[in-house]
């Protein structure tokens, strides 16, 4: 892919993070309950604290000065480069993101079975797919048919009502059959691009990525403004700082892994030539799958630099990680 292709993918995964994390987010607050008790002590709470801001902002305390903010960059750049450097280690892969590269095996198998399901070419509004598997056409006719199908079989009169539920049921069998049989021709296909999505990202994490923390951290401090933002006692990311250093961090992830993954995916892919379909190498670009890794691997990060007392996180992300 050219060095465009590869932004705009990146774009594009950022994007589907922010969605989902935004939907996520609300769907949390959503399903929070209160009383007037609780609301009586949260304005309690929330008057006290801008009581602290109103304080920490007073004249009395003056702005720190260039050469301060220099200071606290590069405090901040070595801080997280270190730490970084603990969690991305040359040619040993960390057990939590060897776990995380697990998970993301398993979000890729079930969007790829997701896309072999459709009709449509993934990504594509209007590209039909060409039936390779009989089991294929079988089973999308019967699953776009299958709402009048069922009015057809109601139509009829029936013995006792058991004979129509047992229509029903060899209907949803056949339907299931066929779905099952197809995605099991397409298995062989699956486990090649799940054994390469794993060498691929474990390389990204013990060879790409630990000799370039260092600058990866250089960049997110610089692009979050980090050393603008209120930083606590020992150099200590703020909670109010963690929305811009969340976007930064991931932003300076994913344009990493994009440029480094998507070549080794395709460069596998097309060595075996002949033993993928177009539509599979089209589907190793999917912007899902970079989203899903950037999800699960960036939120062990804010994991890591938290317990390790680099970063505070706002207590709704705390919450929706627990929830996830």
């Amino acid at each position: 892919m050219t060095a465009a292709a590869k932004m705009s993918l990146a774009d594009l995964a950022m994007q589907l993070r922010d969605e989902q994390l935004q939907a996520r987010v609300v769907h949390y607050k959503a399903d929070l309950a209160t009383s007037p008790e609780l609301d009586a002590i949260t304005a309690q709470v929330v008057a006290e604290l801008h009581q602290l801001q109103q304080v920490a902002r007073s004249p009395s305390q003056p702005p720190p000065t260039p050469q301060d903010k220099k200071q606290l960059e590069a405090e901040l750049i070595r801080s997280l480069t270190v730490m970084l450097s603990r969690l991305f280690k040359k040619d040993k892969v960390a057990s939590i993101i060897e776990r995380k590269v697990a998970e993301a095996s398993k979000r890729f198998a079930r969007i790829f079975f997701e896309s072999e399901l459709h009709e449509k070419i993934r990504g594509s509004a209007s590209e039909v797919k060409t039936m390779r598997f009989s089991e294929q056409a079988l089973f999308l006719v019967f699953a776009r048919n299958e709402s009048y199908l069922l009015r057809q079989l109601e139509a009829f009169e029936y013995t006792t009502p058991d004979v129509l539920q047992r229509a029903k049921q060899q209907l949803s069998e056949l339907i299931r059959g066929n779905r099952d049989a197809f995605l099991g021709r397409t298995t062989p296909e699956l486990n090649s691009l799940v054994k390469f999505l794993n060498e691929v990202l474990i390389q990204f994490f013990t060879q790409e990525l630990p000799p370039d923390v260092g600058a990866m951290a250089a960049e997110v401090v610089h692009e979050a403004q980090l050393a603008d933002a209120k930083v606590r006692a020992g150099y200590k990311i703020s909670a109010d700082a963690f929305v811009a250093f969340r976007k930064a961090f991931e932003r300076r992830f994913v344009v990493r892994l994009v440029s480094y993954a998507e070549d080794e995916m395709l460069l596998r892919v097309r060595e075996t030539e002949g033993k993928f379909r177009s539509e599979t190498i089209r589907f190793v670009a999917d912007p899902q799958i970079f989203s899903d890794v950037c999800e699960l691997v960036c939120d062990a990060v804010y994991d890591y630099l938290y317990n390790d007392g680099f970063l505070d996180l706002p207590a709704d992300w705390r919450a929706r990680l627990r929830q996830a």
